[in-house]
């Protein structure tokens, strides 16, 4: 699936060479106003969000990570079951880590930050062990370092 989206979009097959073959450059995580277009400012998106909307070719995790494929909608509300066996068949195949833009794009029409929180509420039920996270008292998983 993921193959299929990066070749229908001209999106490179991996995060260095999207960067770089899109510009390059510093990365940071500071947003200028100047760097959103105008379109995208007046649609009462979060900046994160609507430069995020440019970024699906140079880089596609930060992308994914709000938005799905321009030909997807977004679901929204619980998992299905497909979707649950889609992400842990996923997340056994390729692991997770920081990139849940990219691991989000094996799982469709769910973006990364759904499939971040979804991976914490299934070690908030105990249905994956990972050591890198610790629960509160309150049941919330809480990432504590690798």
């Amino acid at each position: 699936r993921r193959r299929k989206t990066c070749l229908r979009y001209g999106i490179a097959g991996d995060p260095d060479t999207a960067w770089n073959k899109n510009g390059g450059g510093k990365f940071t995580f500071k947003i200028k106003k100047s760097d959103i277009p105008s379109h995208l400012r007046s649609r009462g998106w979060s900046d994160a969000r609507a430069f995020s909307a440019t970024q699906m070719k140079k880089n596609p995790n930060a992308y994914f990570y709000r938005h799905v494929a321009p030909h997807e909608s977004q679901a929204q509300g619980e998992w299905t079951q497909e979707e649950t066996a889609l992400f842990l068949d996923t997340a056994k195949k390729f692991g997770v880590g920081d990139k849940w833009g990219l691991f989000s794009s094996y799982v469709p029409r769910r973006v990364g930050y759904q499939c971040s929180a979804y991976y914490r509420e299934l070690i908030e039920e105990g249905r994956i062990v990972d050591p890198r996270f610790r629960l509160t008292r309150a049941g919330k998983a809480v990432f504590v370092g690798r």
